[in-house]
């Protein structure tokens, strides 16, 4: 049925443009006539004569464009077959045009066939000048139709080369991503490999809550955005892994506003930040440590802060180490969603310790999803 309706759509279309260029070829014929004093050429005669023949151009027109689409001239390399094939068939185009122009004139027009008696005394009258006007006609039609030609292979190859380059962005956040993985459970297999002789009730919590934490994981691994409140349930479940681990060492404090809960993040975005927090403020001291993470809504960004109470940065070399593996990848995933409209950023606190902040545009994941599909 929609096939139809483009169908019909197009014919309309093309009949309707007809009209309008005979009306305005009328218009022209007329005021010519008019002008060498041509009583006998109204417009009706003239209007007679433009509809036959652009009516005609568009009957004919599905034919010239089918015979382009299968013998087009492509230029680079120039086809010279298909080149040379046009030759004869706008020929062919322009003949058989001019033939059934005149023929459909003769037998509607009482004036031209009083002139001529017989159909071939009118074509011996009119062929030759019509031919060479029917014969610009078709190869503006032809000239048209491959521009034609050209714009859809051209938005054809833009979509293929934008679907490219959206298949190749999310391959490469899921590499991104998966590359976070084995990173954590490496780090917490050690973990638990450290505390099976020391403390086995641990080490079995901590299995326990590491299949959550695969659970969750493998849930939500198609996924590059989720909620801010997906993300931070995500978060205390890996927290409460490393609270068996570290006990009342580790103080964790949520400040989050209501209103961030439902923008979109990246998924595993906040893990690998509060992961690096703990592997420099707190696993190295023997004394408690804080980690104190932070959500709110600033001039329509959602900004997120991961602030502890280590060292912080000491020396640009220290820098280079804290970023590390985690924070290098949450740096790369930002960039490759979000290209230039991110800000991330470790500094040393007023108090004392590091706090990396993060700032990513506030768009909710339905809205994120139907702009990506837009571009």
């Amino acid at each position: 049925m929609g096939y139809l309706k483009t169908n019909w759509r197009r014919a309309a279309f093309v009949f309707g443009g007809c009209t309008l260029v005979s009306v305005i070829f009328a218009a022209v014929s007329y005021a010519a006539a008019v002008g060498e004093n041509n009583k006998e050429f109204d417009f009706v005669s003239a209007l007679r004569l433009n509809l036959v023949q652009f009516y005609l151009w568009a009957i004919l027109s599905p034919l010239i464009f089918r015979f382009s689409r299968r013998f087009p001239i492509e230029l680079r390399p120039l086809n010279l077959r298909n080149l040379f094939l046009h030759f004869p068939a706008l020929v062919s185009f322009a003949g058989i045009h001019q033939i059934i122009h005149l023929a459909v004139l003769w037998f509607i027009t009482p004036r031209l066939r009083r002139q001529f008696p017989a159909l071939i005394d009118c074509y011996r009258a009119y062929f030759g000048f019509g031919f060479y006007i029917d014969l610009i006609i078709a190869s503006l039609i032809v000239i048209a139709v491959h521009a034609l030609l050209y714009y859809q292979n051209f938005r054809a190859s833009e979509l293929a080369q934008s679907s490219l380059k959206t298949q190749l962005a999310q391959a490469q956040l899921r590499a991104l991503k998966m590359q976070l993985h084995p990173h954590f459970l490496f780090n917490t297999l050690h973990s638990i490999s450290s505390l099976v002789l020391e403390d086995p009730s641990k080490a079995n919590s901590m299995i326990a809550r590491l299949g959550d934490f695969l659970r969750l994981t493998l849930e939500n691994s198609e996924q590059q955005l989720v909620t801010l409140k997906e993300e931070i349930e995500f978060l205390r479940t890996y927290l409460e892994i490393e609270q068996v681990r570290f006990g009342d060492r580790l103080t964790v404090a949520f400040e989050i506003e209501p209103t961030t809960l439902s923008a979109a993040v990246p998924h595993l975005i906040l893990q690998p930040v509060v992961e690096n927090a703990i592997q420099y403020a707190i696993a190295p001291r023997a004394t408690p440590g804080r980690i104190h993470i932070e959500a709110k809504c600033l001039n329509g960004s959602l900004r997120l802060e991961v602030k502890d109470n280590g060292p912080g940065i000491v020396s640009n070399g220290d820098l280079i180490e804290k970023q590390g593996v985690g924070l290098s990848n949450v740096r790369a995933r930002l960039n490759q969603i979000y290209g230039s409209d991110f800000r991330f950023e470790l500094m040393n606190s007023k108090d004392g310790g590091l706090t990396v902040v993060m700032e990513i545009p506030f768009q909710r994941e339905a809205d994120f999803s139907m702009e990506q599909q837009e571009t």
